[in-house]
């Protein structure tokens, strides 16, 4: 259990880190893309996208100040769980509508590989979606926000 547990806290703190560190440059992109978080695009004289690390930190406070630990986990891993599935079922998708495409990167062990990835995250988002309803109604909540934008912002670039 000892072992279990500082090989959960080492994972924690590297993906944390990996978040802190990813995190607002992704919100600056999305700025830069998206005239209505066109704040989120500003940076520092020194390159930091400073908007953007304070919104993420924000957000990190709220989840923590309304939740669990818990509760911020379930949340945050059925969300990263639904976006790694859903980008790994791309996969499938491309190489259907675009059979021709160049594929410069292989995935290894296609389609065997990918499907049981899917799989099992299939069957972990349900087990979340069970005992963890209003996690996961968050989680979907916030990719439904995330499809929405997206769908937003692509109508106002035909329009433009």
């Amino acid at each position: 259990a000892l072992l279990a547990s500082l090989m959960i806290c080492l994972l924690l703190v590297s993906t944390i880190s990996a978040m802190v560190m990813a995190g607002p440059r992704v919100l600056q992109v999305a700025g830069e893309d998206l005239p209505g978080l066109r704040l989120l695009a500003a940076r520092t004289r020194g390159g930091a996208p400073l908007p953007a690390i304070l919104l993420q930190q924000l957000l990190a406070i709220a989840f923590v100040v309304t939740g669990s630990f818990e509760g911020v986990l379930s949340y945050a891993g059925f969300t990263l769980n639904l976006i790694a599935l859903l980008t790994v079922a791309g996969v499938f998708v491309l190489r259907y509508t675009e059979p021709d495409l160049p594929r410069p990167c292989r995935v290894r062990g296609y389609p065997f590989t990918p499907a049981v990835f899917v799989l099992l995250n299939v069957v972990i988002l349900v087990y979340v979606l069970q005992s963890r309803p209003f996690a996961a109604g968050a989680g979907l909540l916030t990719i439904l926000a995330g499809v929405l934008l997206a769908l937003l912002h692509g109508r106002r670039a035909k329009q433009a």
